[in-house]
């Protein structure tokens, strides 16, 4: 019996020790770097009033590094389309509910199809403004980063058109289409759009 409570003492005494170490060296840890090491993203780009910014990341092989650069652009791409979604969330709902039935989610349809088709051909023509390529790692493969970035207003004028261009002038009456006002609503929701950093 005494060999047992000898025994938990000190199992006892080692826990306690063993706790008030690992906090010891916990906060010596902590004032060195109380958010652990960080690093800057290459080709960090960021949103602004004027411009939708993604930077694509991409892992491949070293000896692939075209396709690694075209699948880092084509992150950063998807990223801007959903950003770009996202900013205009609900307007085009807005409009087709202004009728409602049928008749206004087939206007809200036309208006989404033009929509996505614009932001597409505009994404298909942007150029990188920034590309950069990691070290080789020990398995052969490298990160490539690329940045975009694309200019808000520009997208807001072709959906603009592109949507005025689809609807027929008594869809337009229906839902009270003005492209000059809703150009400058489509460029007003971009512009207060700013991703968190």
């Amino acid at each position: 019996m005494r060999t047992i409570m000898m025994t938990a003492a000190v199992a006892a005494t080692l826990l306690f020790t063993a706790c008030g170490s690992s906090k010891q060296t916990a906060t010596a840890q902590q004032s060195k770097a109380p958010f652990g090491k960080t690093y800057q993203l290459p080709c960090a780009v960021y949103d602004t009033d004027e411009v939708f910014a993604a930077t694509g990341i991409y892992r491949g092989s070293s000896y692939q590094k075209g396709e690694c650069q075209l699948n880092a652009l084509e992150n950063a791409k998807q990223q801007v389309y959903a950003k770009y979604h996202h900013a205009c969330e609900g307007m085009i709902s807005n409009y087709g509910g202004s009728i409602g039935n049928n008749r206004g989610n087939d206007i809200s349809t036309k208006m989404n199809r033009a929509t996505d088709q614009i932001v597409k051909v505009v994404l298909n023509d942007i150029q990188a403004c920034c590309i950069e390529f990691g070290e080789v790692q020990d398995d052969g493969h490298i990160e490539c980063y690329v940045g975009i970035k694309v200019p808000k207003k520009a997208l807001a004028e072709q959906t603009a058109k592109a949507v005025a261009d689809i609807l027929t002038p008594e869809e337009k009456n229906q839902i009270g289409f003005e492209e000059y006002k809703y150009r400058k609503d489509m460029e007003e929701r971009m512009q207060k759009y700013r991703e968190q950093k």
